[in-house]
């Protein structure tokens, strides 16, 4: 009578009918109070049925759950394999980046020089300047250099090595060496017009050899 005619009772006797439920459903219950529920609470068709409902509920939230935990958390071999393949990207990129860096040093290194020079052979010459020596002209021009042979008299050869100075101090870079003759390059557009000397000295022994070459730029 009290359930029909009391509904702030109905409500309470319905969630004490649902903690039973769910606490049977959790195996939470003693064993005593588990028979008594399977004898007496669930004799009824429609606690049944909500057994039945809440059980199908439980099933799929468990399973909703397994679903989520496989995917946020890989297995152990899909962890490995996913760290190898990050693993194997960045050698590879390091590799790759290895090889750009040889290459590029290979090429810089061992390019091909395909500046154009103009063969110029001179004689040494031991009058001053302002003596009158002789200048072999030359006029190259603006993308061409000077690739020019320096004669050594016959008392200066023998020298293990030898240097090569311009009139303004600048060393000139030794293209080859024989027995008897240096060969120096001047790079484009390195000189202006004018008359220069180079003096060229020996090495082991040292020694200036005396005298000059002089070439002008026209």
């Amino acid at each position: 009578m009290r359930l029909l005619s009391d509904p702030a009772f109905g409500e309470e006797f319905d969630t004490i009918v649902d903690e039973i439920t769910d606490d049977y459903l959790q195996q939470e219950l003693p064993d005593d109070e588990r028979e008594r529920v399977e004898k007496y609470f669930l004799s009824t068709t429609e606690r049944q049925n909500k057994l039945e409902f809440a059980t199908e509920l439980l099933r799929r939230a468990e399973s909703e759950r397994g679903r989520q935990v496989n995917e946020v958390r890989p297995s152990l071999f899909e962890r490995i394999g996913a760290l190898w393949r990050q693993q194997s990207f960045a050698r590879a990129v390091m590799t790759a980046a290895s090889v750009v860096v040889v290459v590029g040093i290979f090429y810089v290194l061992f390019r091909p020089d395909n500046t154009k020079y103009i063969p110029l052979y001179l004689t040494i010459n031991t009058a001053e300047r302002n003596e009158g020596a002789a200048a072999v002209p030359v006029k190259p021009p603006p993308d061409t250099g000077l690739k020019i042979t320096l004669a050594i008299p016959e008392d200066a050869r023998g020298a293990k090595s030898y240097v090569a100075r311009l009139s303004t101090g600048t060393d000139l870079k030794i293209d080859s060496t024989t027995a008897a003759t240096v060969t120096v390059i001047i790079p484009p557009g390195s000189l202006p017009p004018g008359t220069y000397a180079i003096q060229l000295s020996k090495v082991n022994p040292d020694g200036r050899i005396p005298g000059s070459y002089y070439f002008a730029i026209e």
